[in-house]
């Protein structure tokens, strides 16, 4: 499994958006130790749960005891799924602008709906659809370094193709394979009253299933990562050190 370990204090680990990399992120770690870790590869058969498990002995091998998750657009059903494998282990999560369970798909925008629908039937098709969209133009960010970071992001994450965020809108558009009740950390919930990607009423059924969690709605999109990243790590750190 790829990753990039950057900083120093209590870990957090990071799980980027789809159609992105670890490169997308902001490059601020603070008062934290970032591992951005890397789902741009096609890996057969990879599940939600599957991936939780890589996740977690890949935590193991760098002796994370406890650790935070920061999950942000298609990245979130994927803290969550760590934060289910791994109860005693994840100290806190970070829900950012994330794609929603399976039964609230039709919720997101009509693009994203209508790919991972096809997604579900064709992985070829919808692998075409998102390469397309991957060529297209990344939007200004209020910081240049952000714009920078968001494109280059963008960029490395078709390298290979767009076969793997197929596969990936595919499970995502399935049951996950855990129960959100699963997930025992506090969630904060940081969404973009704006966001038209996956909107608020997401957020609200989010807090309304989660076992423990906190709706944060700022005046911002579905880019609320970039705007908001120093407030969304400082609350995903590990509030003592491992």
């Amino acid at each position: 499994m790829k990753f990039h370990d950057a900083g120093d204090g209590p870990p957090v680990m990071y799980f980027h958006g789809g159609g992105d990399s670890p490169s997308s992120r902001p490059a601020e770690t603070y008062d934290a130790r970032v591992i951005s870790v890397d789902r741009c590869a096609l890996v057969p058969g990879r599940t939600l749960r599957s991936w939780a498990r890589d996740v977690v002995e890949l935590a193991d091998e760098l002796a994370l005891e406890r650790f935070g998750v920061i999950g942000w657009s298609a990245g979130g059903p994927h803290a969550l799924a760590v934060a289910a494998a791994a109860p005693d282990r994840v100290d806190r999560v970070s829900l950012v602008a994330s794609m929603p369970p399976h039964d609230l798909i039709a919720v997101t925008s009509r693009s994203i709906y209508l790919v991972m629908r096809v997604a579900r039937r064709s992985q070829w098709l919808a692998t075409r659809m998102l390469e397309r969209w991957g060529r297209e133009p990344t939007p200004e960010l209020t910081q240049p370094d952000h714009t920078d970071a968001y494109a280059r992001g963008r960029a490395e994450s078709f390298v290979g193709g767009g076969r793997w965020l197929a596969q990936e809108l595919a499970y995502l558009g399935r049951p996950w394979g855990f129960e959100l009740t699963d997930v025992h950390a506090p969630v904060t919930l940081w969404w973009g009253a704006h966001d038209g990607a996956t909107p608020p009423a997401i957020a609200q059924e989010f807090a309304t299933r989660l076992p423990d969690a906190t709706l944060k709605l700022v005046d911002d999109n579905h880019l609320i990562l970039f705007s908001r990243w120093r407030e969304i790590l400082a609350d995903a750190t590990p509030r003592t050190r491992p």
